[in-house]
């Protein structure tokens, strides 16, 4: 529980965060505007990541598949880490970049599916094995 309630406030300062800056800048413009938008960007990828975490967190003890959370959760960690990474530094040239990045979605692309149809029929066979359904 914790957890949830660090990921809770991590995601409302965020957004308070987000909020303050917006409103600063649209009436003092105390930063140039390329500088903003990439603090906007970074706020609103740690806001999702936050999310994100929060919801893993609330459905981990139930879940069969923690591995697969687990391994979404380092995947959702290295992507929102990449971008950041690339906005900030340019750490990669363009096409590097743009092949990790599709690595990274593509192989939560898949670990998704799979824990998803692993958590169905999971479901379906206890149903099955407990004489709810035919």
């Amino acid at each position: 529980m914790l957890r949830g309630k660090i990921l809770l406030w991590a995601l409302l300062l965020t957004g308070a965060a987000a909020a303050v800056l917006s409103i600063a800048q649209m009436w003092w413009e105390p930063m140039a505007w390329t500088f903003f938008i990439k603090c906007l960007v970074t706020l609103l990828i740690i806001g999702t990541l936050a999310s994100f975490l929060s919801a893993v967190d609330y459905d981990l003890p139930g879940s069969r598949g923690k591995i697969a959370l687990g391994l979404l959760v380092v995947l959702a960690v290295a992507g929102a880490g990449l971008i950041i990474g690339q906005m900030w530094w340019h750490l990669l040239g363009t096409k590097a970049f743009g092949k990790m990045l599709i690595t990274v979605i593509i192989l939560a692309g898949l670990l998704s599916f799979f824990a998803a149809v692993s958590e169905d029929f999971g479901t379906a066979k206890k149903l099955k094995d407990e004489k709810f359904i035919d």
